[in-house]
């Protein structure tokens, strides 16, 4: 099977398109700004209302708004109101009502500054003489051509970034989309687009296929053998984002994926949870979250977007009320909820689509816009593969250990842990259930773990008081620290490496009031005594019964291999369960993630013949201190190599053990302070202390979208360089070269959260795309040593059985059975699953072999962990770095 390619694999197919050089508009285009006298007003009215000195008012919803009830708006641009000149709506005529705008802006303003005490008669009169007249409509000419590349960097307008998306998505909006089968290429579909009118910026364009979908699969009632049919609601959904690479090329992502619509009264609020409005008469849709108020309100809308709805289209009256009572309606007043991805258990449909699914919706839009553009949106080049199987080779091998001792069952006789375990780990279990009890003693024999100690949680997990957050939770942590026993438990020795372990119930528990969670309290407390911790939350009672000795196991076994067999000679299909309970699976995986916690670790072997020896990796990340309404940074950074895994933080001196830094940091200790945001203090840090403190060959690893507009230009792509560091001087910037820091190599991670990196298909020997493959690959018109590279993601063992023959959308035949090349129904039912990776940017040393250093961060994503052992986004340090967001003491955590 091709999914099975793996290192085979030559060449891989972006779903991306190129984006033209040259563009003709079907429409003429017009805009309007914002006039500076109004933009003085938001602004002033904002800072007294916030009493800051910089903000902007509050226009998302305002935006949003606009584009719900005026149809000839097409797109807003998010950065209208800043004091500099630029265009705020878009249009395709000049005959729009000014006028109609003016009162919906008074509307916006009327509601969002609302009982504000400071308002005076002055600011009133200003707010009552916005006119439609004051707003000036003129047309714009696009620059030709679209984008070009000039001294290794794109040119492109800005307005690009919007437009282009919005040609894409309001042409897919525009009639129905026919669905065409590839296997037959006959329609089998046609389906109608409406706009979402996004609060985010970024340009990103969303559309949803309306009215929604039906899934109706019949089930057995509960405690009964009688089935009943429960419809559940669910809409395709497909965005279009412009981004450019590292080289300088534009190219279009375009994601496809499922909204599942809550189908049934809300019996309380998942986190997430967000309505889409469509208003009478309007042709789009708009977000809105759902949120909490407390006992009085109770669920209401977070923004005023649904008000201002309500108090501009009279035809429209609804309440939060009414959504939670009804959550999908398709009216001419149309709504529907989704939350995040957990729905899964109770709703009909799954997440994601399959890669066929894919295909053929990349195949429609291609038409559809081959119809308006003519072949102006091609698909983007393919990707060709380094030659890097013999170095990956030895490390694949030394993880496979690690898998098959992980996988090993906790009741069979095993060998010691093929990865560090510090020798004086200390395991505390704060348990409240024998079976936890049970399973953790088990667990600890399997990795060698010889203190173990099971004191109850007891009251120290008992529900704060939701009353007032800050003190409860320092009554909780002093409840801790004079907690005699734990603190003799946990304090006693020194030299231990303690980790604690926590049984608590899981936080949907307290979506009424998010404050009565007493875990942001749990990690704090116990660093304050030396422990790391992790929690896991309580069997569910009607998860299955695990063998905790080796008898017990052994008859499982031959009770599961004989069900096989009878099932064979039958001629059945037979699907085993696991001989590990879904509760001894979260328990373990905590007590893995909890080990590296402790500092348990491995590092993967690398090398080739360029490959320097003794290389160590580093993560570095930027954290989030909410201090009050008051955000601050704190710069981290993790170091792994074969002696272990240190870290430091912005101001410290030394590099402190893995856990010892997490202990420290948790609890507040003096050194560890957050600083105010400044971009040349987080530069200078990285240049002046990492880089130059560094003696062996290290790569520093960086998420690109967490630091790129926080001081490290050279993680912006319009400044990368192969063997140049961009440095902003505060007058300019200069570029100096790598080899100032000689021992130091830079890799800038862009991860699919960016919705910058698309994902991917194999192409097979006949160039038709086929499944998965993890592999370092670079543009096919470039060279292995370009730089800039795509690392794949290789298949989740969750995906043994394959992705290529599954579909939600059309009937695909059958490969395994007695009834082999039979059809089978879509599954929108099934979870799907998409090839996808990340984009990586290098630079290096003269000299360096960059598809080595390249493989090496490939490496770093498949075999650098204990606790996650499939592909992770982040290189190993990265990854560990990134984690330590949740070991910020508890001034720093954000109220719930």
């Amino acid at each position: 099977m091709a999914s099975k390619s793996n290192t085979k694999s030559k060449t891989i197919q972006l779903l991306a398109l190129q984006v033209p050089t040259q563009l003709s508009l079907p429409f003429d285009l017009y805009a309007l700004s914002v006039p500076d006298e109004w933009k003085e007003l938001f602004s002033r009215l904002q800072k007294h209302k916030l009493n800051k000195n910089s903000v902007l008012p509050p226009v998302k919803c305002l935006n949003q708004v606009l584009q719900l009830l005026v149809d000839g708006i097409l797109f807003s641009s998010p950065n209208a109101f800043e004091l500099r000149p630029a265009n705020w709506l878009y249009f395709k005529t000049e005959n729009i009502d000014t006028n109609y705008i003016a009162t919906v802006v008074k509307n916006w303003l009327r509601v969002s500054f609302e009982n504000c005490s400071f308002l005076i008669s002055d600011d009133l009169d200003k707010i009552n003489r916005l006119s439609g007249s004051d707003l000036k409509i003129k047309a714009v000419q696009l620059n030709q051509p679209i984008w070009e590349i000039k001294d290794k960097k794109v040119k492109i307008d800005e307005l690009h970034y919007d437009l282009i998306p919005y040609l894409l998505a309001s042409a897919v909006a525009k009639s129905p989309l026919a669905l065409i089968n590839p296997k037959n290429n006959e329609e089998f579909e046609q389906l109608n687009f409406r706009e979402i009118v996004s609060a985010e910026s970024g340009g990103a364009k969303e559309v949803v296929s309306w009215p929604p979908m039906q899934a109706v699969p019949s089930s057995k009632k509960q405690n009964s053998e009688e089935k009943e049919a429960r419809t559940h609601y669910y809409s395709y959904c497909l965005t279009f984002a412009l981004h450019y690479s590292a080289g300088g090329e534009p190219y279009i992502i375009c994601d496809y994926g499922i909204k599942r619509w809550v189908s049934w009264e809300f019996k309380y609020l998942h986190s997430g949870a967000t309505v889409f409005i469509k208003p009478t008469n309007s042709t789009r849709f708009a977000a809105c979250k759902l949120k909490y108020m407390g006992k009085e309100k109770g669920i209401d809308f977070e923004s005023n977007l649904a008000r201002l709805v309500k108090e501009l289209d009279f035809r429209d009256k609804f309440t939060a009320k009414d959504v939670i009572q009804n959550p999908c309606k398709n009216d001419e007043l149309a709504w529907g909820v989704t939350y995040s991805n957990t729905m899964s258990r109770s709703h009909n449909t799954d997440v994601g689509f399959f890669p066929i699914d894919h295909e053929i919706f990349l195949q429609a839009c291609r038409s559809r816009f081959k119809e308006i553009f003519g072949d102006k949106f091609p698909l983007v080049e393919i990707y060709s593969a380094c030659a890097n199987n013999k170095a990956l080779r030895k490390s694949a091998s030394q993880y496979k250990q690690v898998t098959e001792f992980i996988k090993s069952h906790f009741a069979d006789e095993t060998k010691a842990p093929p990865f560090y375990i510090p020798p004086n780990l200390k395991l505390v279990l704060l348990a409240q259930s024998k079976e936890a009890e049970d399973l953790i003693r088990v667990l600890a024999r399997k990795y060698k773990i010889n203190d173990v100690i099971v004191p109850e949680l007891g009251t120290l997990g008992a529900e704060l008081s939701g009353k007032k957050w800050e003190t409860d939770c320092k009554s909780r942590i002093k409840e801790f620290q004079s907690h005699q026993e734990l603190r003799k438990i946990i304090s006693a020795d020194n030299q231990a490496v303690t980790l604690t372990l926590i049984e608590i119930l899981p936080k949907d528990n307290f979506w009424k009031n998010p404050e009565k969670d007493p875990k942001p309290c749990f990690r704090p407390a116990l660093a304050m005594m030396g422990s790391v911790t992790d929690h896991f939350v309580p069997k569910d009672e009607n998860d299955g019964q695990d063998s905790l000795e080796i008898e017990d196991l052994n008859d499982k076994i031959a009770q599961k291999k004989a069900a096989k067999g009878a099932a064979k000679n039958e001629g059945k299909p037979h699907k085993s369960k696991s001989l590990k309970s879904k509760y001894a699976h979260r328990v373990e995986n905590t007590l893995l993630s909890g080990l590296s916690m402790a500092g348990a670790y491995l590092y993967p072997t690398f090398e080739t013949d360029k490959f320097p020896s003794n290389v160590a990796s580093v993560g570095v990340y930027l954290i989030r201190y909410y201090i009050g309404e008051k955000i601050q940074y704190m710069p981290v950074a993790v170091r792994m190599d074969k002696e272990g895994i240190t870290a430091k933080a912005y101001g410290l001196d030394d590099w402190l053990t893995f856990h010892s830094f997490q202990v420290k940091m948790a609890s507040g200790a003096k050194k560890f302070q957050a600083i105010d945001f400044n971009k040349s203090d987080i530069q200078s840090w990285v240049f002046n202390n990492l880089f130059q403190e560094t003696k062996q060959p290290t790569l520093f690893c960086f998420d690109a979208a967490n630091l790129r507009t926080c001081g490290l230009i050279f993680l912006q792509k319009q400044f990368w360089q192969k063997h140049s560091l961009a440095f902003d001087t505060g007058k300019n910037i200069t570029f100096p070269s790598i080899s100032e820091y000689p021992n130091v190599r830079v890799a800038s991670i862009i991860t699919p959260n960016t919705l910058e990196v698309p994902i991917y298909r194999v192409c097979d020997e006949e160039k038709k795309l086929a499944g998965h493959t993890a592999g370092v690959f670079y543009p096919s018109s470039q060279n292995a040593e370009c730089g800039y590279y795509y690392l794949s993601n290789q298949r989740p063992e969750s995906r043994s059985g394959g992705i290529l023959q599954e579909s939600k959308l059309i009937p695909m035949a059958k490969t395994r059975g007695e009834n082999i090349g039979d059809m089978k129904k879509p599954k929108p039912y099934a979870q799907g699953y998409n090839p996808r990776g990340v984009f990586l940017n290098l630079t290096l040393q003269e000299g360096d072999c960059f598809s080595d250093w390249a493989s090496f961060v490939q490496c770093l994503r498949l075999y650098g962990l204990i606790h996650y052992l499939g592909t992770t986004t982040w290189p190993a340090p990265l990854h560990l770095a990134a984690g330590l967001d949740a070991y910020r003491p508890i001034q720093a955590i954000r109220q719930p």
